[in-house]
C-alpha cells in the first residue's frame, strides 16, 4: 500500500492572525497588567505635579516675608518690614475705619515715605546735613512723649519698639530719617525768596467738570463770584471768604495747578481738574515781584523740598513692589492682611 502522506501545517501570515494574537502576552504578562502599570504611573505622575506644586506655594509662602517689598538702589525693604510700617501708618491715622487708613491709600503712602525716607538718608549729606544722637534721641522722647533726661526713657523706647514691632535699628533709622527731612527743610526755608512772581486768585471746589462749566458761565456771565463760591464751594478753607486764595508765590502751588493759574489773564476764568474735583479759577492780580508773606515761606520749602526729592529719585534704579497699579498684588495682599489683622 502507498505510504500516506503527512499534511504539512502551513503558518498563518502575522497580518491574518486573530486580532490581539500578537503580543497578546510579553514575557509572561498580559495586556490588562501593562495598562494597570500605565494609569497608574499617569496617576504618580500627576500627584508628583500636585505636590510639586504644592511644596512650591508652601516654600514661596515661607519665603515671602523676606522678599522684597521696595528696592531704592541696593536698598531693600522686606515685606514684613513694609506691613508693620503700614501698620503703624493705619494707627496713626486713625485706624482702620478711618479714610487716609484705607489700604487704597495707606499702601501708596508708605511706600511713598519708605521712598523718601532713602532718598533723604542716600543724599542729605550732598547738603550737608546731618542728625546727631542727641537730635535723634530728642525726636524719640518727642514721638513717646517723654523727655531724654527722664530716668524712665530708656524703658519707655524699648516698649515704643515693641509695640511698633520693628528693630531698634530700624526704629533709630526711621527717626534719623525724620530728622534729617526736617532739617533738610528748614534749609529751604531759609533759602526761600523774599520776593518772587507771584498771582492774586479765587477759587470755586466742586465736584464735577459739568458743575464747573456751569459755574464758569455764570462768573463769565455777570454773577458774583463771591456769592458763587458761598453757595457751591466744597473747599471749607476758602469757602466763607469767597474763594479767595490771597497772593501765591511761584513755586507754592503744585506743579500741575501752578502751570495752568499763572498764565492766565486779569479776569481770567477758567476750570482745573484735580484729585478732589473741579476747581473754578477766576485771576484777580499778578505781580512779577511780590513780597513773599511769611506765611508762604513754609509751602515754598516743602515744595522745593519736594523737588529736590523727585530730582534724586531719577539717579537711582527704584523697584516698588507694593504699587496698586502695576505691583505685586500677592506682596500686597500679603503686607495688607497682616496690617489689618487684629
Amino acid at each position: 500500500m502507498p505510504k500516506k502522506r503527512r499534511q504539512v501545517k502551513i503558518p498563518t501570515p502575522a497580518w491574518e492572525r486573530p486580532r490581539g494574537a500578537l503580543g497578546s502576552r510579553i514575557m509572561g504578562r498580559g495586556g490588562q497588567f501593562y495598562g494597570a502599570v500605565g494609569v497608574a504611573l499617569l496617576i504618580a505622575v500627576a500627584l508628583g505635579i500636585i505636590g510639586y506644586a504644592f511644596l512650591n506655594n508652601y516654600v514661596d509662602k515661607q519665603r515671602r516675608p523676606g522678599s522684597t517689598a521696595i528696592a531704592v538702589a541696593d536698598t531693600h525693604f522686606r515685606l514684613d518690614y513694609f506691613s508693620k510700617r503700614l501698620k503703624m501708618y493705619v494707627g496713626q491715622f486713625g485706624g482702620q475705619g478711618a479714610q487716609a487708613a484705607q489700604p487704597t491709600s495707606a499702601v501708596p503712602a508708605v511706600s511713598s515715605q519708605l521712598i523718601q525716607e532713602e532718598i533723604v538718608l542716600r543724599f542729605a549729606g550732598e547738603r550737608k546735613v546731618t542728625a546727631s544722637e542727641q537730635e535723634m534721641n530728642d525726636a524719640i522722647a518727642t514721638r513717646i512723649g517723654t523727655k531724654v533726661d527722664d530716668p524712665n526713657f530708656k524703658l519707655i523706647f524699648q516698649q515704643e519698639v515693641a509695640r511698633s514691632e520693628l528693630t531698634e535699628k530700624e526704629y533709630r533709622r526711621m527717626v534719623e530719617a525724620s530728622v534729617l527731612g526736617q532739617k533738610l527743610k528748614t534749609g529751604f526755608e531759609k533759602e526761600a525768596p523774599k520776593k518772587a512772581e507771584s498771582v492774586h486768585f479765587r477759587q470755586i471746589l466742586v465736584s464735577s467738570d459739568a458743575k464747573a462749566q456751569e459755574i464758569r458761565a455764570n462768573v463769565e456771565a455777570g454773577q458774583d463770584f463771591v456769592a458763587l463760591a458761598a453757595q457751591n464751594s466744597l473747599d471749607s478753607a476758602t469757602k466763607d471768604s469767597g474763594g479767595d486764595m490771597g497772593w501765591v508765590p511761584k513755586g507754592a502751588l503744585d506743579p500741575a495747578l501752578e502751570e495752568l493759574v499763572f498764565p492766565l489773564k486779569l479776569k481770567e476764568v477758567t476750570t482745573v481738574p484735580v484729585s478732589q474735583g473741579v476747581y473754578v479759577v477766576q485771576m484777580m492780580e499778578k505781580d512779577a515781584a511780590h513780597a513773599v508773606d511769611a506765611s508762604q515761606i513754609s509751602n515754598l520749602a516743602l515744595r522745593a523740598f519736594q523737588s529736590w526729592i523727585t530730582e534724586k529719585k531719577k539717579s537711582v534704579t527704584i523697584v516698588n513692589n507694593m504699587d496698586l497699579g502695576s505691583g505685586d498684588s500677592n506682596k500686597i495682599e500679603w503686607a495688607v492682611q497682616r496690617a489689618y489683622q487684629g
